[in-house]
């Protein structure tokens, strides 16, 4: 159930940052001269590389498909086609934080490796 309970508030919180960007979604960012919306997708290419498990992340703007047929354009709930969340792994979450793409090797958020039960078990033993 604590499980069940944080993902919920993850889901929620991560819906509610997704909506404010989308109301800016297409300011361009200075100096990079890009669209919020074209960071985040962006942001969201780079988890799936990292990832590595396909897309399972997505932008604020759908992009126009048999399933929109022209009629959404905001993204604001990251999800399958659906409306399903898409799920992540352990592994896929450590290779995404760590920014190595690699659950074994630290970086990113957490340089020397995070500190839970699952995230110490892939460590190299010192």
């Amino acid at each position: 159930m604590l499980v069940a309970g944080l993902l919920d508030v993850e889901s929620g919180q991560d819906t509610v940052i997704r909506a404010l960007l989308y109301e800016h979604a297409h300011k361009k960012v200075k100096p990079y001269g890009i669209t919020i919306a074209e960071f985040k997708n962006r942001f969201s290419q780079l988890r799936n590389k990292l990832g590595n498990a396909g897309v399972k992340d997505e932008g604020l703007v759908v992009v126009e498909s048999e399933g929109a047929k022209g009629l959404i354009t905001g993204n604001l709930l990251t999800s399958d086609k659906y409306s399903v969340a898409f799920d992540k792994t352990p592994d896929e979450i450590l290779r995404i934080v760590y920014g190595s793409g690699d659950e074994h090797k630290p970086g990113g958020f957490y340089p020397k490796g995070a500190d839970g039960h699952i995230a110490k078990s892939h460590l190299p033993k010192a």
